[in-house]
């Protein structure tokens, strides 16, 4: 254990002496990737492939990333989380496969000791999914989907779903009908999480402010089931305060 704790301590202190590298060269990276277009074009990148990488900021994030210790990756997600209030996480898609594999840590990476999984950290998960949401583009859409798909923890889910929301993409209704999915499984269950279903009501009404509109049938459905499904009042009277904006919002289009 004692062992354990210097590693960690030694780690700490090297991310934090890096960590004015970090910062200066955050903002150049961000301004090189820009010139190869908007979010939704960046060029694939996996969590491998940063072994390649000659940036110092990537190197470490990576390092940090596929460790099996959760402080080591909170710290990852610390320092990501510092690029995004600078804003030098748009465009880089090295900065999006680390997110983008701690999103899915545990469930796409598993490590076992025996039969058990020794790296399932659903916080780690969900702040990635946070941080994906701030990142946007096609390629953190794709890994939100996936994580709707295979998490188990409702805290996870929901804070994927509300990210996919704010990135505001909906190409062929693939958002919409996973959302409306996540909704109908969970209002089929004898006690749905009320803050799951709230995540959805509220990622719904961001979908459809960004793209003009949510008038899938099977959206409909899923929050008409909520409207009358066993949730708390205040997730049932949100659940029809969206559908109204959602029948406005159409009626201002058609007239």
């Amino acid at each position: 254990m004692a062992e354990k704790r210097r590693i960690i301590v030694t780690l700490v202190v090297l991310v934090l002496a890096a960590g004015s590298v970090i910062a200066q060269q955050s903002s150049a990276s961000a301004a090189s990737s820009s010139g190869s277009g908007g979010s939704g074009s960046n060029k694939d990148v996996t969590i491998e492939q940063l072994y390649l990488s000659q940036d110092i900021e990537l190197q470490i994030l990576r390092s940090q990333a596929t460790s099996n210790d959760r402080q080591v990756q909170m710290l990852a997600l610390q320092t990501i989380r510092s690029m995004s209030q600078d804003g030098s996480i748009q465009n880089n898609p090295g900065v999006g496969a680390v997110l983008q594999a701690l999103a899915t840590e545990g469930l796409q990476r598993q490590v076992r000791e025996g039969n058990q999984i020794v790296n399932n950290y659903p916080d780690v998960r969900r702040e990635a999914c946070n941080l994906l949401g701030e990142m946007g583009g096609t390629a953190a859409k794709d890994t939100l989907l996936t994580v709707l798909l295979e998490d188990k923890e409702p805290m996870v889910v929901a804070e994927a779903v509300y990210a996919l929301g704010k990135i505001g993409i909906n190409d062929n209704n693939d958002v919409a009908s996973h959302i409306a999915w996540v909704l109908n499984h969970e209002t089929a269950k004898a006690a749905p999480d009320n803050n799951l279903a709230f995540a959805c009501l509220l990622a719904v009404e961001k979908l459809s402010a960004k793209t003009g509109g949510v008038s899938d049938p099977e959206v409909i459905n899923a929050l008409l089931n909520v409207a009358s499904g066993n949730y708390i009042r205040d997730v049932r009277l949100k659940a029809i305060d969206v559908i109204y904006k959602l029948r406005k919002q159409q009626q201002q289009q058609k007239g």
